[in-house]
């Protein structure tokens, strides 16, 4: 009866992995709740390997290949969870940071005072060659000039800063790139669903006299959750107002749905840039979607050809949430990979890439 119980919760497991797998290539405009269940695969995959090694201990050790054949069938999944590179180095890299810097801690969310000087000696330390930065915020005048500090503190030569929003004549967000190479053009795109602080922009670069590459720094759109909303997710309390489960999935529904159409508006311009492209930033979504799989689809993920773990870019308790990107046109070469850990100081890690062509 055990055995019985324990065959079917298994078909269960390996059915659930291979259909989360092939539901992130569904287009949340044509059927949006197939996007939900890319969210629960790393719990799945975990289930998955757990039978693995659970029917290793029986008498019926050939069970073990419905998990097994499960798992090789969804690998372009798996290997985007997890990984277990080695990092390499070559002359002439260029280097690329990329985070969502959460304006800095302006509204001092963090609770150290400390926290925007903290975060200029990360970028001061990591010094890239190509920084770009999301949910960026500067002043004009006053404490946070942070465009001027960082363009003469790590003497950048080259930048574009993409305005999304500015009050007072004084005070300016939006999104950057800084550059030690030469920047040939700019544009931006203005995102036709979502909030008007999610945008996109991106830079055309002379890494030589011989090539060129365009940098596309992405910011989609969040899911929008207030704090009642997070404390509904870690009570499961539906008691307090405002806090439904029917609330968390409307929001969900409307960020996979405006990304869908923010993430076909980057396809559309990378296919008409004339150079090869890195789109990078906060995706606000997992490697089990539909923006990632679109988006990566002729694309390498530098985590995924030099990272180490699971990866995690969001800073909270969930051990496996990747939601920020680096993704390189194939004729570049991913050097190293690394989450810069130290660097708690906003809601999301810095990710760095050094890379060749």
């Amino acid at each position: 009866m055990l055995k019985k119980i324990a065959l079917i919760l298994n078909l269960l497991v390996a059915g659930g992995l291979i259909f989360v797998h092939f539901s992130a290539n569904i287009n949340p405009l044509d059927f949006w709740p197939f996007a939900f269940f890319g969210l629960g695969y790393p719990l799945v995959l975990l289930s998955s390997l757990f039978f693995v090694f659970f029917w290793l201990f029986t008498p019926s050790k050939s069970l073990s290949l419905l998990s097994l054949i499960a798992i090789v069938m969804t690998w372009s999944s798996n290997r985007t969870m997890f990984q277990l590179s080695t990092n390499a180095q070559t002359l002439n890299e260029i280097s690329l940071l990329s985070w969502n810097v959460k304006n800095f801690d302006l509204y001092n969310w963090s609770g150290n005072e400390n926290s925007r000087n903290e975060m200029m000696d990360v970028l001061a330390a990591e010094r890239p060659s190509i920084l770009c930065l999301q949910e960026f915020y500067t002043e004009d005048k006053g404490t946070f000039t942070n465009l001027t500090d960082i363009k003469k503190n790590l003497d950048y030569k080259y930048h574009f800063f993409a305005e999304t929003y500015s009050k007072d004549g004084n005070r300016h967000w939006g999104m950057v790139i800084f550059s030690d190479y030469k920047i040939i053009d700019t544009g931006k795109l203005t995102f036709t669903k979502g909030t008007r602080l999610n945008t996109c922009m991106y830079i055309d670069v002379a890494l030589s006299d011989q090539q060129q590459a365009r940098v596309y720094n992405v910011h989609f759109q969040s899911n929008q959750f207030s704090e009642e909303d997070y404390t509904y997710l870690e009570t499961l309390n539906d008691n307090q107002e405002g806090n439904s489960a029917l609330n968390i999935v409307r929001k969900l529904k409307n960020g996979y749905m405006n990304r869908a159409e923010q993430v076909q508006q980057v396809l559309d311009s990378k296919a008409s840039s004339p150079y090869p492209s890195i789109v990078c930033g906060d995706f606000n979504d997992t490697p089990v979607s539909f923006a990632y799989k679109s988006l990566s689809a002729d694309m390498k993920d530098a985590f995924v050809e030099k990272g180490a773990g699971f990866g995690k870019t969001y800073v909270n308790p969930t051990p496996f949430l990747r939601i920020d990107f680096a993704l390189f046109h194939p004729l570049f070469k991913i050097n190293s990979y690394r989450r810069i850990q130290e660097a708690w100081l906003s809601d999301h890690y810095p990710i760095g890439v050094k890379f060749t062509y």
